[in-house]
């Protein structure tokens, strides 16, 4: 019992780092804020940080953590009772990413900086592969671990190409989930039928209000681990 206490603790501390950080990160972008600001937000010093996270990167590897299962148990959730179809869920849970970095800038920065920066998109990729061989493993007995990371790898590549470009008339938030998942699908040797009835299920889908309950609810979480603290 005397170590759980610190344990739980520290534990405590991360997650109202956490939560600082991305208010930080959503008001004013991830490069612009320092970890001096991450600090003084938490009410810690720099020090403290730095020893609970290593570097804004650090931090950065915490909230994909957190984000990647929000996104997750948004799909799971929204999907519950109407489908238990996993190529369904990998059509949701992919272009629920892709409308919840056309919200705001600022995101948009925060998911480049995770696909990018080597500890987080790290971090992207050990996670999302697990889940990706759950969902694909039926489809695809003769592929290994080691083959769903680097299938990870290049749906990676492509999720961030798309999260770069902006929506407009030209290339609308339809047209662009489309694109992405027949570009990603087809890696998954999906036919092309298939494919189309994703692409329909997704649409028929209010993703940009499920993105925004998406953000919503990782927020309360963090705030409400911060405020057992207080």
């Amino acid at each position: 019992m005397a170590n759980h206490k610190p344990g739980k603790h520290h534990e405590q501390l991360r997650k109202r780092v956490l939560f600082v950080s991305a208010q930080r990160f959503l008001a004013q972008g991830y490069t612009n804020t320092t970890m001096r600001q991450i600090a003084s937000d938490a009410g810690l010093s720099t020090g403290s940080v730095v020893n609970l996270f290593g570097s804004k990167e650090g931090i950065l590897c915490g909230l994909v953590e957190f984000v990647i299962d929000a996104q997750f148990q948004m799909t799971g959730s929204v999907l519950q009772g109407v489908t238990e179809d996993k190529l369904l869920f990998y059509a949701c849970e992919t272009a629920l990413q892709l409308h919840i970095v056309e919200m705001d800038e600022h995101l948009r920065e925060i998911y480049i900086s995770a696909y990018s920066l080597p500890k987080p998109s790290a971090v992207l990729q050990q996670s999302v592969t697990g889940k990706i061989e759950g969902l694909f493993r039926d489809d695809l007995p003769d592929l290994e671990t080691r083959d769903f990371y680097l299938l990870e790898i290049a749906t990676g590549g492509i999720m961030r190409g798309f999260m770069t470009i902006p929506c407009n008339i030209w290339f609308t938030m339809d047209m662009k989930t489309e694109a992405f998942l027949k570009n990603t699908l087809r890696l998954y040797y999906v036919p092309e039928e298939r494919i189309q009835e994703a692409v329909a299920f997704v649409h028929s889908l209010d993703l940009r209000q499920i993105a925004r309950r998406t953000i919503d609810g990782i927020f309360q979480y963090l705030e409400q681990q911060k405020e057992l603290l207080s």
